[in-house]
């Protein structure tokens, strides 16, 4: 079957890391890494999958015989299964038994490489000792952080899921700001905005995020609780949509019955004014350092520097918090096609709540692209 362009795109990136490193080839074992240079993913709990790279040799994916079917609609290279599922013996094939199963292939495809490259923070010890018994004398160099520095850069197809996660993470807020009423607890907040997701997509739709509100909202973020909401209290919403693994991540606040006090109205405009100055710091070339410190400045000059105790943004892909991470030391480069998020929020005991807000962006050379679109009202 023919690649899928963005796998493959993203592929050749490891065929280029291999070669720069003086490797003889490459081990690749986490879900989301495997996902991210195949395009395959399996809905199973327990599908221990491994991509094996001999530098010269077409690649060859391990997996379960249930999903060679779907692993072919998007991976090019060769594919070779194990029993994952036998009515007679097996219903679950766990790592240790899947490691045994690679052995042959590991002798034989990996013959005579002495330095494998592999993503080592997921690589199961199963596997490592099925390596170890077949093969004579090999390193391993761990290549999770230039996989992770890769994975930064977006390319269109993963944007596109990303657009999507993002458009509906707006759905998801256009119903919560109507729930959001005296009486109403933050959980029956949660669960309808999840059951509309899932109507809207049609499917099983994950999505979490934080709400909180009133005092709770003091403390920044927590999941949702029997709390009953109480007119005038702030209540903040950090939506997580999370569409095909890729994320959006914003952050909505609300006053709960729909009329901010002039003191709530007050804080949330220097929380605009903060995202706003973050906004024009989303340039190729800046630093996480330079975009938090301009979000910091807004709040110390307003007099609100002590109740700002958090970040002031990241990257956001298969993960809710990837590079780039906006914090004071951050030597983290902002990049064209990068997608971030800024969520500057101050923490006021006296307006009864905090008040956060965040958007997620695109960059590029001509500025930042507002990718989630519901207004950032009270």
């Amino acid at each position: 079957m023919p690649w899928s362009k963005g796998p493959l795109s993203r592929f050749t990136k490891i065929e280029r890391l291999i070669e720069s490193k003086g490797l003889d080839g490459a081990v690749i074992s986490g879900k989301k890494e495997i996902y991210y240079f195949t395009g395959f993913l399996s809905g199973r709990l327990i599908l221990p999958t491994y991509l094996f790279y001999r530098k010269g040799k077409e690649p060859v994916l391990f997996t379960g015989t249930t999903e060679k079917t779907l692993a072919e609609k998007t991976f090019g290279g060769e594919i070779i299964t194990y029993d994952n599922y036998r009515l007679d013996s097996r219903m679950v094939a766990y790592p240790g038994f899947v490691a045994e199963e690679a052995e042959a292939l590991i002798k034989d495809y990996l013959s005579g490489a002495k330095k494998i490259g592999a993503d080592s923070w997921n690589l199961p010890h199963s596997l490592f000792l099925a390596m170890k018994k077949v093969l004579n004398d090999f390193r391993i160099t761990d290549i999770s952080d230039d996989i992770l520095e890769m994975r930064t850069v977006k390319d269109e197809d993963e944007l596109e899921l990303i657009r999507t996660s993002c458009a509906l993470n707006d759905h998801g807020y256009a119903l919560a700001k109507l729930l959001t009423v005296p009486g109403k607890r933050e959980v029956d907040i949660y669960s309808e905005v999840y059951q509309e997701l899932c109507k809207k997509v049609g499917s099983f739709q994950y999505s979490g995020g934080d709400y909180v509100s009133g005092e709770r909202s003091l403390y920044i973020g927590g999941p949702p609780t029997e709390k009953v909401l109480k007119a005038g209290e702030t209540f903040i919403i950090d939506l997580w949509v999370i569409y095909k693994e890729y994320w959006s991540d914003t952050c909505r606040t609300f006053v709960v019955g729909g009329m901010p006090n002039d003191k709530q109205i007050k804080i949330h405009s220097v929380v605009l004014k903060a995202l706003e100055n973050g906004m024009k710091m989303l340039m190729p070339g800046t630093t996480g350092s330079e975009i938090y410190h301009s979000i910091y400045k807004t709040f110390k000059e307003a007099g609100y520097g002590e109740f700002f105790p958090h970040h002031a943004g990241h990257g956001v892909g298969l993960d809710g918090q990837e590079p780039p991470f906006f914090i004071p030391s951050s030597k983290n480069v902002l990049k064209p096609n990068m997608v971030v998020t800024l969520e500057p929020g101050l923490y006021v005991p006296e307006i009864l709540g905090g008040i956060r807000l965040e958007n997620n962006f695109l960059i590029t050379h001509d500025g930042p692209i507002q990718l989630t679109k519901y207004p950032l009202d009270l």
